[in-house]
């Protein structure tokens, strides 16, 4: 079994099928044409039984008269070859009987399918007796109660179908006209079963089709942009479309799964790509503070003893500001590869983001204070939901006003401004920072780019803010805009869903 294996085993099941079903049908067939023609013979024959009590005498006061009941039985012959009679006493012993002694096999015959025969007024369904002739054979029948003096004397047992009559009916089995019929019947199953096996070729050909195209996909591999594979995709548009078909929608369904696979491993690789560039970007912003960190500490403990208590505490200052850095970066790398990863659960709930913000400014008041920035809201509505995360829209606006506290000038000023309008809820961070050379602008959402006049050195600033800023609101579905002018600030844009 070859690529057609499913084939051949389908075929081969329906061959076996049609056998099966051809001759449970033959047998039906010939069944139920013997059980009709049994319930008409005794439906016809129902009364022969009585008419025969009716005009022959059987007995002699309490006693059966044989002899004349043989003769009887010899005249009975001539109304045809289909009957058998058989004088039985009230227990169902046979008395007499009209065929060869040598071929009675029974003395007694069972009285109970004879009381229901006489029980039943209309017959539904032929009833059998047993057959003298035979241990264990029966027959249908006919038969009546013998009586005199309202006292039942025993009964007059007429089989229908006779010895004779069962070998006639063997001689037509065996006839030219039954073997036509037969024939005929066989011609129709081959028929029905060649029509079936060429069906399922037009159905199994597609299969084979789908198999080949996956046999292809699994050779070539989705990490190989070779022609090959290009051909594969190219070859799975044959399918159609639209269609009701199970294996045309099967056939689409793998074209649309393979393609997006491709697609899928062009962006992994795509992002492993960023990740080594990332990584390599990453580990020298690493390396500036880690160096400067070794470099106090080593610094501090060779001149122990030797410095006084300002410049000792200066070094460990210094130091802990560097270590803080790289803990910050380090913190941000995990969260942007948390934010990378694709399993991240976003819990929306509404709530108010006037409020949300105030809190952020909060957070940042004695900075700004420090640096006579002043933040502020407009307008301070807290009846301005949205639909959210709130603890990662925290974290937006956190990146934002600390990018603008940083970027800001002494005595500038930080402006969160909010438009309810048409289902959003639009916001803009705007500062009156230093702004940002227009080259730079497509990309200061890059996690590893540093902008031209970027405020990071001296700074415990991991330098990933914006990044992840991006991802957080790509996950609510909004994207996010700069506008900026060097030297007069600088707008962040982004949308959210307002409370309906």
């Amino acid at each position: 079994m070859n690529r057609q294996g499913f084939r051949f085993r389908l075929s081969l099941a329906l061959f076996g099928s049609f056998l099966l079903i051809g001759a449970f049908a033959i047998m039906l067939f010939v069944y139920s044409s013997r059980a009709y023609q049994q319930e008409i013979t005794q439906l016809m024959h129902k009364e022969l039984a009585t008419h025969v009590v009716e005009e022959y005498r059987f007995y002699q006061g309490d006693k059966p008269d044989i002899e004349s009941t043989k003769e009887t039985f010899h005249n009975l012959m001539y109304l045809g070859a289909n009957f058998e009679f058989y004088l039985l006493d009230t227990s169902g012993k046979i008395l007499a009987y009209s065929t060869d002694p040598a071929k009675i096999k029974r003395e007694k015959v069972s009285l109970a399918p004879i009381q229901t025969y006489l029980n039943t007024s209309i017959l539904d369904q032929p009833i059998h007796g047993q057959d003298p002739r035979s241990l264990t054979g029966e027959k249908i029948f006919s038969v009546a109660t013998i009586k005199q003096n309202d006292q039942v004397q025993g009964y007059l047992y007429v089989i229908l179908g006779s010895e004779i009559y069962d070998e006639i009916a063997d001689m037509v089995l065996s006839s030219q006209i039954l073997q036509w019929g037969l024939g005929l019947l066989t011609a129709g199953f081959a028929f029905a079963l060649l029509s079936a096996l060429w069906i399922t070729g037009l159905i199994t050909k597609p299969l084979h089709l789908l198999t080949s195209q996956v046999k292809t996909v699994q050779q070539t591999g989705l990490s190989k942009q070779s022609v090959q594979n290009i051909q594969v995709i190219e070859r799975l548009e044959q399918w159609q479309e639209g269609t009701q078909d199970e294996v045309n929608i099967l056939g689409s369904a793998f074209r649309e799964l393979l393609e997006q696979l491709n697609e899928q491993y062009q962006n992994v690789v795509t992002v492993d790509e960023l990740r080594k560039e990332l990584l390599s970007h990453v580990s020298h912003d690493l390396r500036t503070p880690l160096a400067s960190l070794l470099g106090y500490l080593e610094t501090w403990e060779l001149n122990e003893g030797k410095v006084s208590a300002i410049e000792s505490r200066q070094y460990i200052h210094i130091a802990k500001k560097n270590a803080h850095k790289i803990s910050l970066l380090i913190e941000q790398l995990f969260e942007l590869a948390y934010l990378d990863s694709g399993n991240v659960q976003v819990n929306k709930e509404h709530f108010s983001i006037a409020e949300l913000i105030q809190d952020v400014l909060q957070k940042f008041q004695i900075e700004a204070q420090q640096k006579q920035i002043h933040l502020d809201i407009s307008p301070k509505d807290s009846s301005i939901c949205v639909c959210g995360d709130i603890e990662k829209l925290e974290r937006v606006f956190t990146n934002l006003i600390e990018n603008a506290i940083r970027h800001t000038p002494e005595g500038g000023s930080i402006t969160v401004k909010l438009i309810n309008s048409s289902g959003l809820v639009s916001v803009e961070v705007t500062d009156t920072g230093i702004g940002i050379p227009e080259a730079d602008i497509p990309h200061v959402f890059d996690p590893h780019y540093k902008a031209q006049n970027s405020v990071r050195e001296n700074t415990a600033h991991g330098g990933l803010g914006l990044a992840i800023t991006k991802k957080i609101l790509d996950l609510h579905q909004s994207e996010i805009a700069v506008k900026s002018a060097i030297g007069q600030g600088t707008t962040f844009e982004f949308s959210l869903a307002a409370k309906a």
